[in-house]
Parts: C-alpha cells; structure tokens; sequence
C-alpha cells in the first residue's frame, strides 16, 4: 500500500474521530480526548525536562495510530477487490473498535496512574469513534487509487 494512497484517508478518518471524542468529553464533562491520554499516560514516563513533549507525542501517536489502521483496511480492501463504502468502513469499525479496546484496557492496565475517567463509558465511546473513524477512511479512500470507482478514473 502507497502512503500517498492512505494518508488523506487517514487524516480524514482520525479527524472524524477526534472531533467526535472533543464533542462529546464537552457535552458529558469528560476526558473521552485520545490525544490527551495518551499525552498523559506518557508524561509519567518522560523525564521532568522531556515532560513538554508529552501533549504533541500524544497527538502524534494518535494520527499515528489512525494512519496505520488505514493503511491495515485498504490493505484488506485491496486484496478483496473491495470498493470501500459506508457499511463496509461501519464493519472495520466494530472490529477495529474492539482492537482499539482492548489496546486502551491494556495501557490502562500497565500505566502506574491512569486518568481519572468512567472507563466503561469511555470503552462505548470508543467504539462508537472507531465506527466514525473507520467509516470515513472508507469514504475518503473511494478517492484515491486503487479505490477509485471506474467512473471516478476516467475522469482523473
């Protein structure tokens, strides 16, 4: 899979996603913010005089993360001949919801103070984000190649 091919895709997904998580931590009065996790998770790892890196390592993870899920989906749509859409980005997005779960349980798990959040609503968000995220990879990857429709390649 080309980077080129995944990264608007990705960039647009993540997005998707992050603006949900930001909405909704406003509305409910929580940190639903993965940036920030993760941002906080690693702050208690950096030395004092690296602790300033700790918010961009977050949002750097999390694009990061959101790139190589990408490239994983249009991997999967590639080799099944699949024309990315809405339910098929809906489906990614269970399953990469429920990797993305398990992911957090288990930073949560070895992290030596974890944040102060109601997990289980934290875990149903998640899903709902990775279902945002996936779904709008798989909407903007019908723009780039090789998941352009016929209709689209002609025209480029």
């Amino acid at each position: 899979m080309k980077i080129k091919s995944a990264l608007f895709p990705s960039l647009i997904g993540t997005t998707a996603m992050t603006m949900l998580s930001y909405s909704v931590s406003e509305s409910k009065d929580e940190n639903f913010k993965e940036p920030k996790l993760l941002a906080e998770l690693v702050e208690k790892i950096f030395a004092d005089e690296y602790k300033s890196l700790a918010k961009p390592s977050g949002w750097v993870m999390h694009y990061t993360m959101g790139f190589l899920m990408t490239a994983v989906f249009q991997e999967f749509w590639k080799q099944t001949d699949t024309i990315p859409n809405a339910k098929k980005g809906a489906y990614a997005g269970i399953v990469s919801g429920v990797a993305g779960i398990l992911i957090w349980k288990t930073l949560f798990k070895v992290s030596k103070k974890n944040p102060k959040i109601p997990f289980k609503r934290y875990y149903g968000h998640l899903l709902l984000a990775h279902i945002v995220f996936s779904t709008g990879v798989a909407l903007a990857s019908r723009f780039v190649t090789p998941f352009q429709d016929d209709k689209q390649k002609s025209t480029s």
